[in-house]
């Protein structure tokens, strides 16, 4: 009984203790890294993964997938070497720690940009002849209806299963990280309008007048749908325009619509920014990430 009583109580001790953050365990390994190995940054980053115990410890698995994913696309040789593509696997090591579902697609539809292994399965392969073109169109229409406020005759359509299970399967279109536009947020739109107080009429009885006059509509100002940034509402013309135009890029560049440009693929090199982590600053130095191996460069913000 006795040596018992002892056991617990030292499991209640040892579970007491806080664990170690992953800079002090991994303190060896991390001062050993260097940017000729990018394998060694995609193998550490897994292992703090593992033993992640709070926020600074994913941060230090965050940035550690970024790095590999950087130095990997550097090195023609770090893939060969490792057996398989580091950075396709980063980006999907990022995914899994992502909680954004719309991040974790970005990084994904990347993933499979770059390594076509990991290629998401194709949206724009046809279902049925008939529904080739109607689809789409009823599709860019729902989309067009929310940003005019008609958000009844938008839920008509989207209402439809075709509809939806087309918008599910292309929603990495909109769902981009630094951008608001998406397609939980055309929903929630879609469910707002048309404005409820003046039904998109736009003008209301005045009631100071004894309602023989009309004065403007105090809850939608006369302009009906949603409030847009310049950059999200060019998103959603964009994305009615991948669904308008059909096959006519690969998969993985119809992922990235932004600002109203041309559609161009997920780019490696907007990950590092995502994340707000320096790539240049690859060695650990007294505790902070440098770009100098004697680590004179560090800052305060370890940046």
């Amino acid at each position: 009984m006795k040596r018992i009583l002892i056991l617990l109580i030292a499991v209640i001790f040892a579970s007491a203790v806080p664990a170690q953050p992953a800079t002090l365990r991994f303190a060896d390994r991390l001062e050993r890294l260097a940017p000729d190995d990018p394998l060694a940054y995609f193998e550490l980053a897994e292992d703090v993964t593992d033993v992640a115990g709070g926020i600074e410890d994913t941060r230090l698995a965050q940035r550690l997938y970024v790095l590999a994913l950087s130095l990997s696309l550097d090195n023609p040789r770090a893939d060969r070497e490792a057996g398989f593509p580091i950075a396709a696997s980063s980006c999907l090591g990022l995914a899994a720690l992502e909680r954004s579902d719309d991040r974790q697609r970005w990084l994904r539809a990347l993933a499979g940009r770059l390594d076509a292994r990991y290629a998401i399965r194709r949206w724009d392969v046809p279902e049925r002849s008939d529904q080739n073109h109607e689809v789409p169109l009823l599709a860019a229409e729902a989309i067009g209806l929310v940003l005019s406020g008609d958000g009844a005759l938008a839920r008509d359509r989207l209402d439809d299963p075709r509809v939806a299970a087309l918008l599910d399967r292309t929603r990495d279109v909109l769902d981009r990280p630094g951008t608001k536009a998406s397609l939980t947020a055309l929903m929630q739109e879609a469910q707002i309008w048309p404005c409820p107080e003046c039904g998109n009429v736009r003008a209301v009885p005045d009631r100071n007048e004894g309602g023989r006059a009309r004065r403007l509509c105090s809850t939608c100002r006369g302009n009906p749908g949603p409030v847009l940034d310049d950059q999200s509402f060019a998103a959603y013309i964009s994305y009615q325009s991948v669904l308008l135009q059909g096959v006519q890029h690969s998969w993985s560049a119809e992922l990235a619509v932004g600002g109203g440009k041309p559609l161009i693929d997920p780019e490696p090199e907007e990950v590092a920014p995502a994340y707000e982590i320096d790539p240049a600053k690859v060695y650990f130095r007294f505790g902070q990430w440098t770009a100098s191996p004697d680590g004179l460069e560090q800052d305060a913000s370890g940046g």
